[in-house]
């Protein structure tokens, strides 16, 4: 295949780096239909899509929420300070009842949060038959190559039974 580099990389930059198809066909010099065709043929929207809702990425982005809610929480206790300082009861309650939403708001994110770790959690029955998989693919893809990792492959396996306990 001719542009095989080209899909190669066209692959990473719309699934890893989430770049639009037009971005995309622009940089690697081809049409946008030919981009097209490799997303439908590789599913790569399926790919990005299952990439960005990953525990990991979820994780991330609802930390990024708490946290923007934890600075919001900071102000307006400092703003309520103030506003008790210069007894302004109306705007004491108002703050009152921003940082008891804040408050909630964030409870809800760390429940979220804890069952998203706790879903994403895995078994070692099952890391361990993913692995095998991945092993066994890997012999039938290249044999050579399999063999040179069998050391590698113990070690790992065993450092990631530890990890489990």
């Amino acid at each position: 295949m001719a542009k095989e580099k080209e899909q190669k990389l066209a692959r990473i930059l719309f699934v890893e780096q989430n770049k639009s198809a037009k971005q995309i066909a622009e940089m690697l010099n081809v049409t946008e239909a030919t981009l097209s065709k490799w997303v439908a043929k590789g599913r790569w929207k399926d790919l990005r899509s299952a990439k960005l809702s990953s525990p990991g990425v979820r994780t991330e982005n609802i930390r990024q929420i708490i946290n923007q809610l934890t600075d919001d929480r900071i102000t307006y206790a400092m703003e309520l300070k103030e506003a008790e300082h210069e007894k302004d009861a109306k705007r004491v309650g108002e703050l009152q009842i921003q940082i008891a939403r804040v408050d909630d708001a964030v409870s809800k994110w760390n429940k979220t949060l804890s069952n998203i770790d706790k879903d994403s959690k895995i078994s070692l029955s099952v890391y361990l038959q993913v692995m095998e998989m991945i092993f066994e693919g890997l012999r039938a893809h290249d044999e050579a190559l399999y063999l040179k990792t069998l050391d590698f492959q113990d070690v790992h396996l065993n450092d990631v039974s530890l990890r489990f306990k």
